[in-house]
């Protein structure tokens, strides 16, 4: 793999820093910290930095557009770095998947995730990689918005921190091994708990 780009959704502004929304910001911070990439740089959109992991160049990605305008960002960075959709990995949350669980998945439709039906209707194709950490559910069906705009409780933080910590060896195994050896690994329910 000569390059990947990897985009963590998520809405900037410190008010939601720690929300369930913003895990996917959460584990590109981590990637950038461990694998001591440069500072980010600004670009209208986005937030961007990018270094090597082994002998590929990746790009690590933090729209800045809000969650339900994240496609903007998305196809500012393909066009501006000449990315393929298929060369990007976009690490966003679930709410139907159980606290611990990921799924490492290839196009496929938004499954309610305004952040996904965003970036397909920006880059006009669902043929981009996800990785769906899940967050679960509210117990009000009326309480998604609070659920997913609210914070962690401290028995989900742990697991969610596993999840993030382990990312950075979910992406060398893309890299080294390629995309099915990584679905085979951490497509598992609950793995992380």
């Amino acid at each position: 793999m000569e390059r990947l780009g990897i985009v963590g959704l998520g809405n900037p502004g410190y008010e939601y820093a720690n929300t369930r929304h913003n895990v996917g910001f959460m584990v590109v911070d981590y990637l950038q910290e461990f694998f001591k990439f440069p500072p980010y740089k600004k670009t209208s959109s986005n937030l961007i930095t990018f270094g090597r992991v082994h002998n590929t160049e990746v790009y690590l990605v933090k729209p800045q557009t809000y969650m339900n305008l994240s496609g903007i960002g998305v196809k500012e960075f393909l066009a501006k770095f000449n990315f393929k959709p298929e060369e990007v990995l976009v690490i966003h949350d679930d709410l139907d998947l159980l606290v611990g669980t990921i799924r490492i998945r290839f196009d496929g439709k938004d499954g309610g995730h305004n952040g996904i039906k965003s970036i397909i209707k920006e880059i006009n194709t669902p043929n981009f990689y996800r990785l769906r950490i899940g967050i679960g559910k509210p117990k009000d069906k009326n309480q998604v918005v609070e659920y997913v705009l609210g914070n962690f409780e401290d028995e989900e933080f742990t697991i969610i921190n596993k999840i993030i910590q382990s990312s950075p060896q979910i992406v060398e195994t893309i890299i080294e091994k390629g995309w099915e050896v990584a679905q085979n690994l951490y497509n598992r329910k609950c793995l992380f708990s």
